[in-house]
């Protein structure tokens, strides 16, 4: 067995014995700069994680900021979010954490996040502005704008 596989296993066998406990929004936060139509949007996704006898938690941070086609910043929106996951059994690691954090707890908590960052965009007159799918190719996380209407009037 190569460590690779090892490493699948401990976090297979960790997926197996994890419970969601709660999601909750700890901050969402949207300016508007200006009323331009957003072109692009340049957003970043950071995670932390702590853990203590029988469960472990992860707070993530999805900043995404809003450029029109010549590069003017016309919003900025974040949300933070916290997860907790109990589970049953021995602790898991450090790097098992890290790996469920990475691959499990992220596609948990992303459509709330996307969800935030939709509804954030609405209050501020972004209509139709919506994040892509989290996409994970050569574990590296990407996003795109699905869609971005005329700012409202």
């Amino acid at each position: 067995m190569t460590d690779r596989q090892g490493d699948f296993a401990r976090l297979s066998d960790f997926v197996a014995r994890v419970d969601l406990r709660g999601i909750v929004a700890q901050e969402c936060h949207a300016v508007r700069h200006s009323g331009a139509a957003p072109e692009r949007a340049a957003v970043s996704l950071g995670t932390a994680f702590s853990f203590r006898p029988g469960a472990v938690d992860y707070r993530f941070t999805l900043t995404c900021q809003a450029f029109e086609a010549s590069n003017e910043l016309v919003a900025e929106l974040s949300v933070v979010l916290l997860t907790s996951f109990t589970f049953e059994g021995d602790e898991a690691g450090e790097p098992v954490y890290e790996a469920f954090g990475a691959n499990v707890a992220v596609m948990t908590a992303y459509p709330y996040l996307r969800q935030h960052i939709h509804d954030l965009a609405s209050r501020i007159g972004l209509v139709n502005f919506t994040l892509g799918l989290l996409k994970q190719p050569n574990n590296a996380q990407g996003f795109s704008i699905v869609a971005t209407g005329p700012a409202s009037t």
